[in-house]
């Protein structure tokens, strides 16, 4: 006779893991059973209990604790946003040393004589730098929080005094209107909290708001009372279902209910955010794979990929001194400098084709932002676009599309270029202008939208074929 053991899942899991165990020991230089059991006792002296395995899948219906970042990529029924009213970490800024890639360092200028110290020129720029990395690294938090909920989200927060709090707030947004249907920048570098900027949104959009979002405030004692332990009336709900009458025109009714086809299904299965590469892929049908783990790659990282080798060209397109005369000589000190930097390995650098850098240098668009008045180079955009533009169906819905736009610069002549790299291995210029034109439409519509005004030429800057290629 059979029967199933008792927490069956959770033995095959601790198995499962045992297994691993035994896998990461072989790939050292012990081998043998007698040594297995002396590295697993070791384990267990020096970290205690490795634990049991967990068997909690994506989808198991239970309540999860995790950090925002934890949740990226996920998606809940419902969802609690807590611990908003926490102030963003500015501890940095406050120190006399401050550290940052680009800039530099920044430190203060002591004054021994008059027993002083002060923020120096350089300090003061690092630190504004860094402060305005911290506020759009919360941002991109926030907006990973935000977007997790499918039906509903409870957003909480704390603050000391929350009527003046909430009259301050108010009133600076009467002192600070929008500025092209946008809030004020200066009001949202204020604020220094998340709830600051829901609050913000929630004050300047509370009309539009008025069926989708509520604002409940409570005090301590409030919350109390909340709280308290309410006896409840224990009811038995299957003898009050048995005793009440079938009505079989109110089960017709049900059913007719639970079976409706929703009108606008198409519209459920729409993504609300996308970026620019997914479709493109979209449009052309490609079929995405994916790489393969970091864990089974032992020696691949000596070989480069072709999407490797190209992100390593763009960063070092970026990074080309605007107005200098390159030589060979000057593109190979460019990339030692990343090296030292830390920005890229020796086995990188190794891989980046100099020559193209240098053909780059010699091109019509160089000399043309050399001569530029205005020059921009990865900039991030947002753009929302209507799904039925997309996906070619009658949805009213609309889908927000983000990218990063390599280069665009303004002539002389105050005309805006647009230019994207490209280091596809091609063999005509039409390859591209079939492959990327989509993409380039939408950065051009972009790029005219958060302007206000029309890019005139669009070009694809193919480093394989060395030559840039207007796109009409």
């Amino acid at each position: 006779m059979y029967g199933l053991m008792t927490n069956g899942n959770l033995r095959q899991a601790n198995l499962q893991m045992l297994f691993e165990r035994a896998k990461q020991y072989e790939t050292a230089s012990f081998k043998g059973l007698y040594n297995f059991l002396q590295f697993i006792e070791k384990v267990k002296l020096s970290s205690g209990d490795m634990g049991s395995a967990k068997i909690l899948g994506e989808n198991d219906n239970v309540i999860r604790i995790m950090s925002i970042h934890k949740s990226k990529g996920l998606e809940f029924p419902v969802v609690f946003l807590s611990g908003t009213g926490k102030q963003f970490n500015l501890t940095d800024l406050k120190k006399n040393l401050i550290l940052q890639q680009e800039l530099g360092i920044g430190v203060k200028y002591i004054d021994y004589e008059k027993q002083i110290k002060y923020d120096t020129l350089t300090k003061s720029a690092i630190k504004e730098k860094v402060y305005q990395e911290t506020l759009s690294e919360e941002m991109r938090i926030l907006y990973v929080a935000l977007t997790r909920a499918k039906e509903k989200l409870f957003i909480t927060g704390i603050t000391k005094n929350h009527e003046k709090y909430l009259k301050e707030l108010e009133s600076q947004i009467e002192r600070y209107k929008k500025q092209d249907e946008k809030i004020n920048h200066i009001l949202v570098k204020k604020q220094i909290k998340l709830i600051d900027w829901i609050l913000l949104v929630y004050f300047y959009e509370k009309k539009r708001l008025e069926n989708l979002a509520e604002l409940h405030v409570y005090d301590k004692e409030q919350v109390l009372k909340i709280c308290e332990k309410i006896d409840e009336e224990e009811i038995n709900v299957k003898e009050i279902l048995e005793k009440e009458e079938i009505d079989e025109l109110e089960i017709k009714k049900i059913e007719e209910m639970l079976n409706k086809k929703y009108e606008h299904e198409l519209a459920t299965k729409i993504p609300t955010k996308s970026s620019v590469t997914k479709l493109k892929q979209k449009e052309e049908k490609i079929d995405t794979t994916f790489s393969k783990p970091k864990f089974t790659r032992q020696d691949e990282n000596k070989v480069l990929t072709g999407a490797q080798k190209g992100t390593l060209l763009h960063l070092c397109m970026q990074k080309l001194e605007i107005g200098k005369d390159y030589t060979i000589e000057d593109v190979n000190d460019l990339i030692q400098s990343l090296v030292e930097k830390e920005m890229i390995t020796n086995v990188e650098a190794e891989n980046i084709s100099k020559n193209a850098i240098l053909e780059f240098t010699k091109s019509k668009i160089w000399k043309e932002m050399n001569l530029a008045k205005e020059i921009y180079r990865e900039k991030p955009f947002y753009i929302t676009l209507p799904a039925k533009k997309i996906y070619k169906e009658d949805v009213e819905e609309e889908i927000l599309v983000q990218g990063i736009i390599d280069l665009y610069y303004i002539t002389e002549k105050d005309e805006i270029i647009l230019v994207d790299y490209k280091t596809d291995f091609v063999q005509t210029e039409q390859e591209l202008i079939d492959k990327y034109k989509i993409q380039l439409d939408l950065y051009k519509e972009a790029l005219e939208e958060s302007l206000g005004r029309k890019v005139c030429k669009v070009y694809i800057y193919s480093t394989f074929l060395k030559k840039e290629i207007e796109i009409s």
